[in-house]
């Protein structure tokens, strides 16, 4: 194994007790008040009255939400995370 498997293994490992799901699929999110794009990152909502592209955290919503300070940097994490859940190493 590599360095990137060993960090992608940790963080799976942390994200299935956090999270219930160790290959989550990625949203931005409204993490900060007066943001003009979501500045956070959280895995999409399993509730199915919940939009995946609804930026907004409810009730309903995994607790793991992740506050990046920048809406660019929120949206390429989200990129990558849901780009290596999908052809990343598994």
């Amino acid at each position: 194994m590599n360095y990137l498997d060993d960090v992608r293994s940790a963080a799976r490992a942390y994200l299935l007790r956090e999270a219930d799901d160790a290959r989550p699929e990625w949203r931005g999110v409204f993490t900060m008040n007066g943001t003009e794009g979501p500045t956070g990152i959280a895995p999409v909502c399993p509730d199915p009255e919940h939009e995946a592209g609804d930026g907004d955290l409810y009730t309903c919503c995994p607790e793991l939400a992740i506050e990046v300070e920048s809406a660019e940097f929120a949206e390429y994490l989200v990129a990558l995370l849901n780009a290596d859940r999908e052809g990343g190493a598994r």
